[in-house]
């Protein structure tokens, strides 16, 4: 009866299916995590982003101005930082923001305690929306690091 052996034990596969099984998800998991945790799937694509926070404090005198604060963080390169304005307007209906005072070279590092001054004769910030951006001379994509809408 040796045949009847061999039909009563085939539940041996399933053991070993379900072992290979589980050492391939331990593998995923453990790439997945490391990829995530060593940021290799950045590698080669440029700097990162500066980890800084700016403050904007808004002057509704005359003429409106904006100051822009580097509160904390990373330095940043002058020349890697674009503001861009919507909404603002000037009394003869033209749009924009000019730099007036403070203002960095393009190749000087910005830090902590940096101030720049925005303004222009009667410019109307009420309705406006201030972006900070932050975008590398190696890459095609900005960032955003700050915003502020008019109150």
């Amino acid at each position: 009866m040796p045949g009847n052996a061999f039909r009563s034990d085939d539940s041996a596969v399933s053991p070993v299916v379900g072992v290979i099984l589980m050492v391939a998800i331990t593998v995923l998991l453990a790439a997945t995590a490391a990829t995530f945790f060593l940021d290799l799937g950045s590698a080669g694509l440029g700097e990162s982003a500066p980890q800084a926070a700016f403050t904007f404090d808004y002057d509704a005198g005359s003429p409106d101005s904006l100051a822009i604060e580097h509160r904390s963080g990373d330095p940043v390169r002058a020349g890697d930082l674009y503001i861009a304005v919507s909404g603002a307007s000037t009394a003869n209906g033209q749009h924009g923001f000019t730099s007036l005072g403070g203002a960095p070279a393009a190749g000087s590092e910005i830090t902590a305690g940096s101030r720049v001054t925005f303004s222009r004769g009667s410019l109307d910030l009420s309705d406006a929306t201030v972006t900070l951006n932050w975008k590398p001379p190696d890459r095609d994509q900005s960032i955003r690091l700050a915003r502020w809408e008019a109150p």
